[in-house]
């Protein structure tokens, strides 16, 4: 049951990512090149940059799920990364993507999203509910963290539902 945007169990997590991800990649297997490489939002964000962008923070799961710094996966500063600045962590992540070619993304965002997968599928509805310090026991921070399931519903499912919509209402702006 969804609880507060969240959710209670893997098996919920599971569907919700599998119904997400794949809404995601139905509405990116549609895109023409142009809309992929030249529709730009506010930000300067392309389809492309999105899509570089919900891989990053992806792999920054991979990262901590094998008991790495997230930064490692994100490919950016420490102390970027404990500064909290999201706008500037993601302003990084932007700068390290954006002048990658479109199939090297487009590559690199379905591999992570399938070794993201294949760390999660053997986790257990006791695993999901170990706190983040759990995997990351020296990062500095308050206190044992959330549940690692919220971690992954935002990191995944979540994200993809978010950056949908921001993708569709980008293509409705031309």
């Amino acid at each position: 049951m969804m609880v507060d945007g969240f959710v209670d169990t893997k098996a919920e997590l599971m569907e919700l990512i599998d119904r997400d991800w794949s809404a995601l990649n139905q509405f990116l297997n549609g895109l023409n090149l142009v809309q992929w490489l030249d529709v730009r939002n506010a930000d300067g964000w392309t389809i492309k940059d999105h899509v570089a962008h919900l891989a990053a923070w992806e792999q920054s799961m991979i990262a901590l799920l094998n008991g790495r710094p997230r930064y490692t996966g994100l490919q950016v500063s420490e102390e970027l990364y404990l500064s909290e600045d999201v706008d500037a962590i993601n302003e990084a992540i932007f700068v390290l993507h954006k002048d990658e070619p479109l199939d090297q993304v487009q590559t690199q965002f379905l591999a992570t999203h399938q070794e993201l997968m294949n760390l999660i599928r053997p986790m257990t509805d006791e695993d999901m509910w170990l706190p983040y310090a759990h995997f990351l026991p020296d990062e500095p921070g308050e206190g044992e963290g959330p549940p690692i399931i919220d971690k992954i519903y935002g990191n995944t499912t979540y994200h993809y539902r978010e950056h949908l919509e921001w993708m569709q209402a980008q293509l409705r702006q031309v």
